[in-house]
Formats: structure tokens, sequence, C-alpha cells
């Protein structure tokens, strides 16, 4: 007899498919990983003070535009793509299966 998968296993598989999902989005992957770099050009070119002895402010912006990457990953990935499988339809197919909504989620959050 076959083991049912648990909530957090599918979950983590959902994850996966979420990541290959977003890395095929080819628009999504260039505007998440080149918009904070073009942001600490500007800023960086633009703010040429020193912020501490030894510390840039290109070097102190770098902490920010890292947080702006991942923070933009996580709005564009929840805040877009949630409502647009739910006009397509996905959620309801998603809703047939034997997976938990909780593993559908917890696929989200590791995109995130």
């Amino acid at each position: 007899m076959n083991k049912i998968p648990s909530a957090i296993s599918l979950g983590i598989r959902r994850g996966g498919l979420e990541i290959k999902q977003f890395s095929r989005q080819r628009e999504s992957v260039v505007f998440t990983l080149l918009f904070p770099v073009i942001l600490l050009v500007i800023f960086g070119s633009v703010f040429t003070d020193t912020i501490a002895p030894n510390v840039t402010f290109s070097q102190y912006f770098v902490a920010g535009m890292i947080a702006s990457g991942l923070v933009n990953t996580g709005f564009q990935a929840l805040a877009i793509t949630i409502p647009l499988e739910r006009d397509f339809g996905a959620l309801k197919r998603l809703r047939g299966t034997p997976m938990p909504a909780s593993s559908y989620f917890i696929g989200k959050a590791i995109l995130v």
C-alpha cells in the first residue's frame, strides 16, 4: 500500500514547479534581476558621498537592492500570478486534485 504524501512534501514539489514556471517567464526574470542593478547604478552615480569611514553609498546601497529584489519577487509572484491563475481556471483545477490548499501556498512561499 502506498503512503499518502504530506502537505509539506506536496508543497515542496509545488515550489519546484513554481520556480520552473517563474524561470520560463523571461520578462519577469529580467525585470527581477536587472531592476535592482539598474537602480544601484543610477543611485550610485548620483550619491557619491561616504556614509561611514571607508563605506561608500554604493556599498551601503547594495544590501537595500538585494532586499528590494527579494521583496519585488515576492510581491510579483503573489500579487500577479494568483489572480491570473484564478482567471485562467487553474485554481479550480487544482481544487479538483487531492492536493491540499496549504500545499499550494507552501509552493508559493518557496518561490518567494
